[in-house]
């Protein structure tokens, strides 16, 4: 495997280790939130990153969509509200930025 095959195996392998985070630190729990946007919104950069690993992309999407952990629980629920809020607060002012 060639460098750059680690490099993007192990930003992979971190962004299902992410989603698939069951506790309620809220660094954590946004890096959960944020891996399983980049995965599930078919984020570019994942499927170019897959492409280059010759991993079809709705093969880790359909892994974690059978996860149980990688669903917002109930105790993670009042944290990812406070963190899904603030990350739609803080879009809206790029959008704005953007605009401008």
């Amino acid at each position: 495997m060639m460098e750059g095959e680690k490099l993007i195996t192990a930003i992979l392998t971190q962004a299902v280790e992410d989603a698939k985070y069951t506790g309620t630190n809220k660094r954590k729990l946004k890096h959960k939130i944020e891996a399983l946007r980049w995965i599930e919104d078919d984020d570019p950069q994942f499927k170019y990153y897959c492409a280059l690993l010759n991993i079809e992309p709705n093969y880790i999407k359909n892994r974690l969509e059978r996860s149980a952990d990688s669903k917002i629980s109930n105790k993670q629920q009042p944290v990812a509200a406070v963190i899904i809020s603030a990350m739609l607060k803080e879009m809206n002012n790029e959008r704005r930025r953007i605009r401008l």
